[in-house]
């Protein structure tokens, strides 16, 4: 509700928010704006027997909109849903119907929505009624199931684990989504077998699985290779489950690249016939079949290695990563020796290569000793810590450094002539005035400027030495799962609640190489991420035009704002608008949403950086878990020096 009304010659915007509180019995109206920035709260009693009226009338009308079984379109309309609902609740039922991250039957469901009902500030009496009132309408099976399983997850009752096996085992005789069958049949799988279940005996939760199975649509070989190791240790009858792997190798040609899932698949083959045939799990293997397993094996390891080698910037330490690999491959493989012994001599030849592709700056500054110091410190680290090493340690620009770095340079071109910003053709794009005025006093909107600048060309910088190295390091070192990104953005308070997956994925496209995906999606979900650390902060995001329409503030603005630059460290407000805002840094913001940019530039440094930022972001809210592996770091790094200096003294 809301509109204007003439008061005495004053215009008043009237906006109203609806609260139920229990406790009071009351409705709390908030809150009358006036022009002069007054906030009027004003309480009303009502009946609470008026209050169940409209929750049941609420109750239905959810319930409408959850006959839909599609998770898209019912996270949408929930969304658009106009009748007042407390915001918590919104998000928590949207968390409960968007689950889709079971993966296995040993996965606990709805972190998001758990961690909603653990607040204190929210009444799980009154929540727990609604859903139990939404329940009782006729919601799509899968809704129902969902809902009855986070209750008996949060509140351990018997009754809402029947019901939710019950229902996931309704939604299994339709079709539908096969992330929801994937959640849905290792939901049964657990159930099940948690309640000792009369109905979902051995039998037919195989039955069950293979359903499931032959339903796969080729959406996500890795929940596919997850559902076919449950099969497995459900002992489905291997002559069904062979063929099926085989068929799935087959989708990938014989130039396929996709180690990790080729792999993958390839193992669980080589389980299957052992298992088939009783074969003893050898290192070394002689059977004609496992051969020819591990061959498909190292055919897509060593098509990695060319794929790598290829690549426009040569990355030449991951092509030695994967032909290491396919060495240890050949070794459990008689009579490859002559084939291990021409792989370690290119390897040789490539090692001697990559030490002048570690010098690259234009400044022809030599980084092979920084490179390599880099390499000595990720060395003793695991996966968590090299991940927390490249968002947390590799810095950013720090403000006052780079300011004294523009007020320090020396010459008259730095100080009288205005700086140019040519674009792609040589379009003049942004041109600064001279940072010294007439006079010999400061502009301080030219020093602004040329700040951005600077940082900018340093970022160029950090990206070729820092960022890059540290990168490329890791995924020839690791392999990064998507479990690995979730369990940062989970815990990240810059993320809200309803952006994870979306920031989560952005990530993931980032470590396979993919930055146009990756920035398409990131960039959006940053500028919201400022948005809400600014509404956390206690500052509006919104501007209201004369017709009373709200708009929404620029990033630029949301950055100028005193909470923000009170909350916030300056030096991470700075790189926010140097990279996303400032046509004198990245402008990357503007130049994505107006299609600035060709295929090209997302395969530059730029792009490279901006994506390890959006890691960072995300990163420096990330509290204990932060905490924590900074400290282990920091404490290997502590002794790595303690063993160098006592080298030295040697």
């Amino acid at each position: 509700m809301g509109g204007f009304y003439g008061l005495q010659g004053y215009k008043i915007e009237c906006e109203f928010q609806f609260l139920i509180n229990d406790d009071r019995k009351t409705w709390i109206f908030r809150s009358f704006c006036f022009t002069g920035k007054r906030k009027i709260r004003y309480t009303f009693p009502i009946e609470k027997g008026w209050r169940n009226m409209y929750g049941r009338k609420m109750a239905e009308q959810i319930a409408e909109i959850l006959k839909e079984s599609d998770y898209h379109t019912v996270e949408k309309a929930l969304a658009d849903f106009r009748r007042p609902m407390d915001g918590e609740f919104r998000n928590l039922l949207v968390d409960i119907i968007v689950e889709r991250w079971i993966d296995t039957p040993k996965d606990v469901p709805f972190s998001y929505a758990r961690s909603i009902w653990n607040r204190k500030d929210i009444n799980r009496e009154e929540y727990q009624a609604l859903l139990e009132e939404i329940r009782s309408y006729p919601i799509a099976p899968i809704n129902k199931a969902k809902i009855s399983d986070f209750l008996w997850v949060v509140e351990n009752d018997f009754s809402n684990a029947k019901i939710a096996e019950t229902a996931y085992c309704e939604h299994l005789k339709n079709t539908g989504a096969f992330a929801d069958h994937i959640m849905a049949i290792n939901r049964i799988l657990f159930i099940s077998k948690k309640i000792r279940s009369k109905e979902i005996n051995e039998e037919v939760r195989k039955n069950l699985l293979i359903k499931v199975l032959e339903e796969y649509d080729n959406s996500s070989h890795a929940k596919i290779g997850y559902l076919i190791k449950t099969a497995m240790e459900e002992k489905v009858d291997t002559g069904y489950l062979i063929p099926y792997v085989e068929n799935i190798l087959k989708t990938y040609d014989d130039n396929s690249c996709d180690a990790p899932l080729i792999g993958k698949f390839c193992d669980l083959l080589e389980e299957l016939y052992c298992r088939k045939n009783n074969w003893q799990k050898k290192k070394c293997i002689t059977e004609p079949k496992l051969i020819a397993i591990r061959r498909r094996k190292i055919q897509a390891v060593r098509m990695e290695a060319e794929y790598a080698g290829a690549s426009s910037k040569g990355n030449l330490m991951r092509k030695i990563h994967y032909l290491k690999e396919v060495i240890q491959l050949l070794k459990t493989i008689q009579g490859t020796e002559e084939e291990r012994k021409a792989l370690l001599q290119e390897i040789a030849q490539i090692e001697e290569a990559s030490l002048s592709e570690m010098m690259v700056w234009s400044d022809k500054q030599d980084a092979s000793g920084i490179v390599k110091e880099l390499f000595r410190q990720l060395e003793d680290l695991d996966k968590e810590e090299a991940l927390c090493y490249f968002a947390s340690f590799l810095p950013i620009p720090v403000r006052e450094k780079v300011k004294n770095q523009v007020l320090n340079r020396t010459g008259i071109l730095n100080t009288i002539f205005p700086a140019a910003i040519l674009g792609k053709g040589g379009k003049l794009i942004a041109k600064s005035r001279p940072v010294k005025k007439p006079d010999g006093t400061i502009d301080e909107g030219a020093l602004k400027d040329n700040m951005e600048r600077t940082a900018a060309m340093e970022m160029d910088y950090f990206a070729q030495i820092l960022v890059r190295n540290t990168f490329e390091y890791i995924r020839s070192r690791f392999v990064i799962e998507e479990s690995d990104v979730k369990k940062i953005v989970d815990v990240s308070c810059a993320i809200p609640e309803g952006r994870k997956e979306s920031y989560t994925k952005g990530l993931m496209f980032g470590f396979s190489g993919d930055f146009l995906t990756a920035l398409s999606i990131l960039i959006p979900q940053i500028e919201n991420a400022v948005r809400y650390l600014a509404v956390e902060c206690g500052e509006p995001v919104y501007n209201m035009n004369e017709e009373g329409i709200e708009e929404v503030k620029p990033m630029h603005a949301v950055l100028e704002l005193e909470g923000v630059k009170e909350s916030l460290d300056e030096d991470l407000i700075f790189a926010l608008n140097t990279i996303f805002c400032s046509k004198f840094g990245f402008n990357m913001r503007n130049n994505v949403a107006h299609g600035m940019l060709d295929d090209q530039a997302f395969q530059s440094f730029k792009a490279l950086y901006i994506w390890w930022f959006a890691l960072k972001f995300c990163y420096l809210f990330c509290g204990k878990l932060q905490e924590e592996n900074r400290s282990k770091i920091n404490k290997k790094l502590k002794q790595l020096m303690e063993k160098k200096d006592n080298m030295d003294e040697n």
